[in-house]
C-alpha cells in the first residue's frame, strides 16, 4: 500500500443547525444585497446542502455579512447624525477605488454606491476611507491639479500608457474624467487630445509633463 492510499482525509467540523441555512436564506432574499455578498451566500447555501453544514471560519465570515445588513440604527443612532455630505463624499471616493480594484472593502464599497439609504457604522467608514490606500486616493483626489484645461503636455519617457503616437504632443481637455483607481502619488486624471489626432486618452497625471514651449512653436 504506498503513501496516497493510505492517507486519510480528516473531516472538517461543520455546523449543521438547519437554522443557519434559513439565515443565509433570508439574506439572500434582501433587495440591497450587494453582488458580491450573494454569490458568497449562495456558494454557501450550496456548500450546507451538499456538506450538510459550514465551518466555522466560513460562518463567521457569513455573520459579519449578516451583521452589516441586519445592524439596527439604534446601535449607532449618534454616529448617524453625524454622518453628512462630507462623509458621504470621501465614502463615495473610496468606494470607487475599491470598487476598481477587487476584492477588498467589495460588499462595503457596492453599498455605499448603490445603496441610497445605507449609512456605514463608523467602524466601516474608518475602515474603508483611512487605510494607507485610502488615504493616498484621498491626498490625490484633494490635491490641486498641476495642470488645467487647454495646457500642453507630454508622455514621460517611462510612462506605462501604451499610447503609440508620432508626436509626443498633447493638449489637456478636461480634469478628472474618471476617479482616481491607483493609490499612489499625483493619479489624478486628466483627458489628453494628441495634436495630430483626434483619439483621446485618459492618463494619470504622474505620466504627464509640460510640452516644451519650443516645440509647440516649431
Amino acid at each position: 500500500m504506498d503513501y496516497y492510499s493510505s492517507y486519510k482525509k480528516i473531516a472538517v467540523p461543520r455546523l449543521s443547525n438547519p437554522e443557519i441555512l434559513e439565515r443565509i436564506n433570508a439574506l439572500r432574499t434582501k433587495s440591497e444585497i450587494s453582488p458580491n455578498a450573494f454569490s458568497f451566500l449562495s456558494s454557501l447555501a450550496a456548500g450546507f446542502k451538499k456538506y450538510g453544514g459550514v465551518t466555522q471560519k466560513q460562518y463567521d465570515a457569513f455573520v459579519d455579512i449578516e451583521k452589516s445588513y441586519l445592524d439596527s440604527p439604534v446601535n449607532h443612532t449618534e454616529w448617524m447624525q453625524q454622518y453628512n455630505d462630507v462623509h458621504r463624499e470621501i465614502a463615495n471616493i473610496c468606494a470607487l477605488y475599491y470598487c476598481a480594484n477587487p476584492p477588498y472593502y467589495g460588499d462595503l464599497a457596492y453599498r455605499v454606491l448603490y445603496d441610497k439609504n445605507f449609512i456605514p457604522s463608523e467602524k466601516q467608514y474608518n475602515a474603508l476611507t483611512q487605510n494607507k490606500y485610502a488615504t493616498k486616493v484621498l491626498e490625490s483626489h484633494y490635491a490641486e491639479p498641476k495642470y488645467k484645461v487647454n495646457d500642453y503636455v507630454s508622455l514621460r519617457k517611462n510612462n506605462p500608457c501604451g499610447i503609440n503616437e508620432k508626436l509626443n504632443m498633447f493638449v489637456i481637455l478636461q480634469v478628472a474624467p474618471e476617479p482616481i483607481t491607483t493609490a499612489a502619488k499625483s493619479t489624478k486624471k486628466y483627458k489628453i487630445l494628441p495634436l495630430d489626432n483626434t483619439t483621446t486618452y485618459v492618463v494619470e497625471e504622474r505620466w504627464l509633463k509640460y510640452l516644451n514651449k519650443n516645440k509647440i512653436n516649431a
